[in-house]
């Protein structure tokens, strides 16, 4: 599933930049995220609360930064967590890119390929979307609400 999402955010690129790419501060965005850690160069281990549907699950797994390549302010990562308990993974490989616009504005425009297996999978097509969509407005929110604290 290919999901494209998009936000401005109320800092210029370079601020932008230098918080997404602090890779606990900037997840503590995700709706759910129990816990990410440092495990290694370019890994972090991470713990995932979501309901879809019915169903509550429980990810544990990694992020791996791919690239990041800050002069044309783009990053790719790469996501793969399951939960053993409900049976149900994700794999996700995703491309965040900024683009300056007015000054002191920087448009967050990620693109995320995503792949459900197990129980994740039989849920349907729509309701993965939905969900997909929901978490990453969410992050979009929480994360302008911290640039905005931030600055105040």
């Amino acid at each position: 599933m290919r999901l494209e999402n998009s936000c401005l955010i109320p800092v210029g690129r370079s601020t932008a930049w230098d918080l997404l790419m602090d890779i606990p501060r900037a997840a503590a965005c995700v709706p759910g995220l129990v816990d990410i850690v440092p495990d290694g160069e370019n890994r972090y281990r991470a713990t995932l609360e979501s309901r879809v549907g019915p169903m509550k699950f429980t990810f544990s797994g990694t992020v791996l930064v791919l690239e990041n390549d800050e002069s044309k302010g783009e990053a790719r990562f790469q996501v793969e967590a399951s939960d053993r308990r409900v049976g149900g993974s994700i794999k996700a490989d995703l491309t965040m890119k900024l683009i300056d616009q007015a000054p002191g504005q920087t448009e967050l425009s990620i693109v995320t390929e995503t792949a459900f297996m197990g129980k994740l999978g039989e849920l349907g097509q729509p309701l993965m979307h939905r969900k997909a969509k929901s978490t990453m407005e969410g992050f979009a929110r929480n994360l302008v609400e911290l640039l905005q604290q931030s600055s105040g």
